[in-house]
Formats: C-alpha cells, sequence, structure tokens
C-alpha cells in the first residue's frame, strides 16, 4: 500500500491510501519481510474469509465419488486397502481439506444390529496412488482453471493399493440397523457425514485423503471432496 499526500492545511494532513491489484497472480514472500496489501481490481482491500481468498486465487479444488445414480463401494466391509477414494499429495504440495462429504445409499437389513459406517482419514507420509481404481476428474473451484492440481485422485478400489497408515481419523458415523421384532418395523440410522474442519489439518506431501464406507450388509455410496493446495513453501 502507498500513501498519496493530497494537501496538508493548519497542521491537517489529508493523504489517499493506494492499494496493489492483486486478485489472481499473488506475491507471496517468506516471514519477516515486508509484504503488499492486496486488493481486488475494484480497489476494495482483501479482507475476506481465507477459503475465499484461496478460491479466488484459483488454489481450491473438488472431486466427486460416484457417477450421477451409480454410486461406489463393493458392498462389504470396510477394507483398509481398497478405499473408495483417496486424494494423494506429492512432495512439496500441501493438502488442506475444507470439506468432505458421504452418503451411503439405504440396504436391506439382515440381522438386528447390522452395521454401516463411514470413515475419512489421512495417511500422513505416503501417496496411496496404485492398485486397480477409477481416475476422477479433479476440478477448480474457479471454472476458468487458471490452476492445475497436483493431486492424483482415485475411486472405487478393485484391487489393493499400498496399505495406508490412517494416522490422522478426520471423521467416523456408524449406522446401526434395528429390525424391531419384524422385518416389516425395520429402520436405519441416517447414512450421512459431512466433515467441514474449523481448523483444518496441512496436510504436507507426500500424504493422502482417503474416504471409505461399507458395513456389515451391502454399502454402497456416493462422495465429494472440497481441498486447497499450496506449495510447501508459502508456510515453511
Amino acid at each position: 500500500m502507498n500513501i498519496e499526500k493530497i494537501s496538508e492545511d493548519a497542521g491537517q494532513l489529508e493523504t489517499k491510501a493506494h492499494v496493489l491489484t492483486d486478485q489472481v497472480t499473488v506475491l507471496r514472500t517468506s516471514d519477516d519481510q515486508w509484504a503488499q496489501l492486496r486488493a481486488t481490481r475494484d480497489g476494495a482491500p482483501i479482507i475476506f474469509p481465507w477459503k475465499l481468498a484461496l478460491t479466488l486465487e484459483g488454489r481450491v479444488f473438488h472431486i466427486t465419488v460416484g457417477a450421477f445414480s451409480t454410486p461406489v463401494g463393493d458392498g462389504g466391509v470396510i477394507d483398509l486397502d481398497q478405499p473408495e477414494f483417496t486424494i494423494a499429495m506429492p512432495a512439496n504440495q500441501v493438502l488442506i481439506p475444507f470439506r468432505v462429504s458421504a452418503q451411503m445409499l439405504m440396504p436391506f437389513i439382515d440381522f438386528d444390529s447390522d452395521e454401516r459406517e463411514i470413515l475419512f482419514a489421512a495417511d500422513r507420509t505416503q501417496t496411496i496412488v496404485n492398485g486397480t481404481a477409477t481416475a476422477e476428474v479433479v476440478f477448480n473451484m474457479r471454472t476458468d482453471n487458471p490452476r492445475t492440481s497436483a493431486v492424483t485422485a482415485r475411486s472405487a478400489y478393485s484391487a489393493n493399493s499400498t496399505a495406508p497408515t490412517l494416522d490422522l481419523e478426520l471423521a467416523r458415523i456408524v449406522a446401526i440397523g434395528d429390525i424391531q421384532g419384524a422385518a416389516a418395523n425395520a429402520h436405519w440410522n441416517k447414512g450421512l457425514l459431512v466433515y467441514e474442519p474449523t481448523e483444518s489439518p496441512f496436510l504436507v506431501g507426500p500424504s493422502t485423503l482417503i474416504g471409505y464406507w461399507g458395513g456389515s450388509v451391502s454399502t454402497t455410496g456416493f462422495g465429494q471432496a472440497i481441498w486447497a493446495e499450496l506449495p510447501l513453501s508459502a508456510i515453511s
């Protein structure tokens, strides 16, 4: 920001502030250095939430797991080596999850207390990219695509990946079925999980954000994830 002197009269100083318009090309610096204040192209200072600032910068991305009316899931219990989706970040990049959600379809109940669950977790030290799976298209949340994502996103694993280590369990829900004495009275608890943290973890690559759903009965579902990406140099 530059301060321009306009006039000075009887000890009263009138000034005008000029702020650098820096809506897309952001000038980053290291700690303990002077930084230029940013403004949008109409001169409004950028003081809005940092998530919106990262979206405007083109650093926020999205995937959808499952296509339209076709869900994902192998129909069994959660298998550590066959996630429903992985978002793998390479070295020297940082993944910041903003919102991860999943919706399980309603399966038949075979027995009282059948269960189904959703789990979101992170492997802090490796990128999970192998195994037979579907490559997911990563979309920029700015639809003019000013930046390309650094991640590898995959879903619907049908053969084992490298076994992940679930260092961080980010969110989980377990839904229990209840027959109530007769199949006609059977019902499920809700099968929906939304992880939208106030304090997002910074997953420094190599790392992987992982989603699972499954249960003691055949369970399929859909998922969505939104996250931001930064170069490691932005935070170190």
